[in-house]
């Protein structure tokens, strides 16, 4: 993030100051409206009061010209200084590495693929798997479809298990909540903006967007601006269903490993306090389950813990799980888990009460797993036919499942 902490520092000083003198006025203005109203209780007044109530209407005069003048000026100050200061980016937690991701656990050994390496799309099509035609236009067919509607289901069953609510969350989201979730509202090519909303201005906060029932926004819509009884902590949600995401520029992947809609299942807890036990003992925990449904579906794959760079500005950490493509010869991440802290719920006003006060709930989100990802990886790795891991295989009639 280019920022020139130094000007943005200056910036913030004086709108510090301007906030400052504005209170200032105001008690002012109070004092000389209470004496002011204390004279005039006086049925008789003597010259010297008269002086007196003079010099005050000046005074007031000339302290509410002050008044409209500088709440005008900080209109526009607000939209300069603080637009800027919300896009810093979140602290970093201490785990997050600064240079190079660090590899946390490695299961299995890379599949050996003894013929030429053959695309998933290659694979897909020869299989009668897979009709894609752009990252806008795909079809599965098939096995395939089969195995999205199963591997859904078992993540479900799975999150379930573990005393995850199952949600069902709104496609839609408003640009303030898409921005508070690290996301640039006003850029294309990082999230769907619904066009010819008559009643909405291009450049507004409250423009709609495409997200997708199973994704953070949706999640955060449901608690925007709410205040949440602190007997209801942890709260612990997942959702399966559709994301949408634009196919961003200049990708190093291709196929299935970008398309802009894609069936996932997404988690998402939340908690009092960044610092409590309770915030680290939810977050290692998301992690063996995330890693159990990993075994479950595949004989090898990795959990990486991404640097600062890879990061979202919202993220304070995130821990990917990566399977091997063999056509591209790379890692391809087919879920994460990510900590926010209490950086989403300030900015949309997310708050429980407390006995000295309201405080601000802490965040742990993941897309669990990407369908279309994580079936490019297998149609990969055994290109002669599609095989349904077993577990997924429950989900499916016998008289249509290849084990």
């Amino acid at each position: 993030m280019d920022v020139d902490i130094v000007l943005l520092k200056e910036a913030w000083d004086f709108y510090t100051k301007v906030v400052a003198d504005r209170y200032a006025l105001e008690n002012n203005n109070k004092k000389l409206t209470d004496c002011m109203k204390t004279l005039l209780e006086n049925v008789e007044h003597t010259a010297e009061q008269e002086q007196e109530m003079l010099k005050l209407r000046t005074q007031l005069k000339i302290i509410r010209q002050d008044l409209k003048t500088m709440k005008e000026a900080m209109w526009d100050l607000e939209e300069d200084v603080i637009e800027k200061v919300l896009k810093l980016p979140n602290e970093l937690d201490p785990r997050t590495p600064v240079g190079e991701p660090v590899i946390l656990k490695s299961v299995g050994n890379l599949p050996e693929i003894s013929e030429k390496k053959r695309s998933h799309l290659d694979v897909g099509t020869s299989l009668d798997l897979l009709e894609y035609k752009n990252p806008m236009c795909y079809f599965l067919s098939n096995d395939a479809a089969l195995f999205e509607l199963a591997i859904l289901a078992h993540a479900g069953r799975v999150l379930g298990e573990n005393n995850m609510i199952k949600i069902v969350g709104t496609d839609f989201s408003r640009s303030f909540v898409v921005e508070a979730s690290g996301l640039n509202h006003e850029d294309p090519m990082t999230t769907f903006m619904i066009e010819n909303q008559n009643e909405v201005e291009r450049d507004s906060p409250n423009r709609m967007h495409l997200v997708g029932g199973a994704s953070l926004a949706s999640f955060l819509a449901l608690h925007t601006k709410q205040l949440i009884n602190p007997k209801n902590f942890p709260l612990k949600y997942f959702a399966t269903g559709k994301q949408y995401i634009p196919s961003p520029r200049d990708s190093h992947t291709y196929g299935l490993f970008t398309v802009c809609q894609a069936s996932v299942a997404h988690s998402f807890i939340m908690v009092k306090d960044t610092k409590s036990e309770e915030y680290k003992i939810l977050f290692e925990e998301l992690l063996e389950i995330v890693c159990r449904l990993y075994d479950d579906l595949c004989d090898h794959y990795r959990v990486v813990m991404r640097p600062a760079s890879e990061l979202q500005s919202s993220e304070e950490m995130r821990v990917s799980f990566e399977m091997w493509s063999p056509f591209m010869s790379r890692y391809i991440e087919i879920g994460h888990v990510s900590t926010y802290g209490d950086y989403i719920s300030k900015r949309l006003l997310i708050v429980y009460q407390t006995s000295t006060g309201r405080e601000f709930p802490s965040i742990i989100s993941s897309t669990i797993l990407s369908v279309p990802r994580l079936l490019a990886c297998l149609l990969e790795q055994n290109p002669d036919r599609f095989v349904i891991p077993l577990k997924i295989a429950e989900f499916i009639p016998s008289d249509n499942c290849v084990m």
